[in-house]
């Protein structure tokens, strides 16, 4: 059955049979499955939502006027996309000027939220849950949490909020014990024990079959569902001490079974939790096996899977990966901290060679930032590795547990810069911004690996916080520079000229320098070309030096604007008795949307001959 054609929103399936709806369910991993090994994406976690999607579509009434599906994080909304209208262009998933990775309201109406980072769909879906109170509007607000979202604090104060006042949010708690890696914490012991509970459910309908549910044996019936729940069930208490009526947990991939307890859900006034159990990766045995390395691909072979090959080698994650067990041999005081994300971050071999010594804290990156100030405190020496966008969560933390009482914490911002494919919730634009101003805090950005490893050589030799910010590239050594010239706190020389100065914060300096020759070539102008990887406090004489004769500065950083590095340069470069012309390059349009990263560069002009451009503009004003 060709079913897609015909959908264009959740109202289209309401009809559908359960064998028609499994027909469907097919469908919708066939479609998935090409799209994503074609472009990459987050496919383990889609391919275990496909029947909860599929049922949650035909029990309620979703619509820009009816009933909202709120995605935690959001890349389990694939299915969703499917049957809301978006089958033409789901081929373009996740490319520039395609759809999207993630709900985007302005990619659809039946897009509620643009959802990106994790554990507040709970908070949105109350928050809506409140305004239609409010406003005199009687809807249903659903928040699908999965992937490890519930091991986030955000998703605790709003369970808080809303059970004590008991307003009636629905929560689908889908269940696959993963959130990129194995989800880790007492949370995760405690939906063990609900899973192991079939006991309760089989007296539970016994009993119901049994007992008239009129009259006084409904207090009776009552009081025993509670007694037995205690006894049996007793860490469902966990939800109903906040407030919730919780039901489950249901085979996530039963239609049937799923019908049923929707309906349930449906029809409750109470805030309510539906525990799901889900299978992540399922339908592809590939993804089945493996579902941590299937959970967010680049482009594979569908019949073959993902190969070691496909995973590179050489990133700066890759090198950070290699030099922390390095360090971690030398030195039992290093340890090393993740929020989830163990092999993003290059700390699953870290993670082999010394388990006593690493700790995934979940998703969790306030806590993180925390634990880390704690085991400095106690003589330790962690590395925290967080994506660049998720340290925004735990800026607080980093301040005042970490910064302010000067404790020795490295802080490692992954993905910094520009990201790619997963769009504007994910790039690592602001980090320069927020964290420049901190207190006792240095702040770095390598050139390539050979700078990566003397900086984390140099980290763990301080007795205050160090913070290393990289992109999602690779890191081989772009400069001719010999080891001694590798200096952390000065600027760099890597060409010299009459013409211009050129001063590059971070990893884009070998594109600096090609473009930099590109401009030699073309309009015979020469400059000096400075690479610098400290981010604060940097001795810059040999660039004022280099001003004095140019008068003329070009300053490239790969963040937003001149809030980062750039702006501080200029202005500590600045002097009223020797005035020079500058720009600074940097991106300028962060809310571009998903590309490649390659592609976003080029649209920025931070590719060899956009930079190349640039430099000639600037020249010629």
């Amino acid at each position: 059955m060709s079913a897609f054609p015909a959908i264009q929103s959740p109202q289209d399936i309401k009809g559908y049979s359960v064998e028609e709806l499994e027909s469907l369910a097919a469908s919708c991993r066939a479609e998935i499955l090409q799209a994503v090994s074609k472009n990459g994406g987050h496919l383990a976690s889609n391919l275990g939502t496909v029947e909860l999607t599929l049922a949650l579509a035909k029990t309620f009434n979703f619509g820009p006027e009816g009933d909202r599906l709120i995605f935690d994080v959001g890349h389990q909304c694939y299915t969703w996309k499917l049957l809301t209208g978006r089958l033409d262009g789901f081929d373009k998933l996740r490319q520039q000027d395609g759809l999207a990775g993630f709900p985007k309201m302005t990619e659809s109406a039946f897009d509620y939220y643009n959802a990106g980072h994790s554990s507040d769909a709970i908070s949105i879906a109350l928050g809506y849950q409140r305004a239609d109170r409010l406003q005199g509007r009687t809807r249903q607000n659903i928040a699908l949490v999965g992937d490890g979202g519930l091991t986030g604090g955000v998703s605790y104060e709003a369970l808080n909020d809303a059970g004590q006042k008991q307003d009636p949010i629905k929560i689908i708690l889908n269940d696959n014990q993963m959130s990129i890696d194995h989800n880790v914490g007492g949370l995760t012991r405690h939906l063990e024990k609900l899973r192991m509970s079939q006991s309760y459910r089989d007296l539970k309908q016994k009993v119901s079959g049994r007992l008239s549910p009129h009259g006084f044996l409904r207090k009776g019936l009552n009081k025993l569902k509670r007694a037995f729940r205690m006894r049996l069930h007793q860490n469902s208490a966990f939800f109903e001490a906040l407030g919730f009526r919780y039901y489950g947990p249901v085979d996530g991939h039963d239609l049937e079974a799923l019908l049923r307890s929707l309906k349930a859900l449906q029809d409750s006034p109470h805030p309510t939790v539906l525990h799901v159990m889900t299978q992540k990766g399922r339908g592809y045995p590939f993804a089945e096996q493996d579902p941590a390395s299937y959970h967010g691909v680049g482009s594979f072979a569908l019949e073959e899977g993902l190969k070691k090959s496909d995973r590179p080698q050489n990133s700066f994650s890759a090198c950070l990966s290699r030099k922390l067990v390095d360090l971690g041999a030398k030195d039992n005081r290093v340890c090393a901290i993740t929020a989830a994300m163990a092999q993003g971050t290059g700390l699953a071999d870290f993670a082999k060679a010394f388990p006593d010594r690493y700790f995934d804290v979940a998703i969790a990156e306030q806590h993180a930032a925390s634990l880390a100030a704690g085991l400095a405190l106690g003589g330790m020496r962690p590395f925290a590795a967080i994506y660049s966008t998720f340290s925004q969560r735990a800026v607080d933390q980093i301040l005042h547990d970490i910064c302010l009482q000067n404790l020795g914490v490295t802080l490692l911002l992954d993905r910094s810069g520009l990201v790619g494919n997963d769009g504007e919730t994910h790039q690592g634009l602001y980090d320069t911004a927020i964290f420049q101003a901190f207190p006792h805090l240095q702040l770095f950005a390598p050139a390539d690996s050979q700078d990566l490893d003397l900086i984390l050589d140099y980290a763990l030799s301080q007795d205050g916080p160090v913070m290393v910010r990289y992109p999602k590239t690779q890191a081989k050594p772009d400069l001719d520079l010999a080891p001694q010239d590798r200096h952390l706190f000065q600027a760099r020389q890597v060409a010299e000229g009459p013409d211009y100065t050129l001063l590059v914060f971070g990893s884009l300096a070998g594109s600096a320098l090609a473009a930099s020759q590109q401009v030699s070539q073309e309009a015979g102008l020469q400059a000096d070309v400075f690479s610098l990887v400290c981010g604060k406090g940097a001795d810059l004489a040999s660039v004022k030096a280099s001003l004095a004769k140019t008068r003329k500065l070009l300053i490239v950083e790969e963040a937003h604007g001149a809030y980062g590095f750039a702006g501080q340069a200029v202005l500590s470069l600045s002097s009223p008795q020797e005035p020079f012309s500058y720009k600074i390059i940097s991106v300028q349009d962060p809310l571009r949307g998903q590309a490649s990263r390659d592609q976003l560069l080029q649209a920025e002009g931070l590719d060899v001959s956009g930079l190349a451009r640039q430099i000639q503009a600037f020249l010629q004003s």
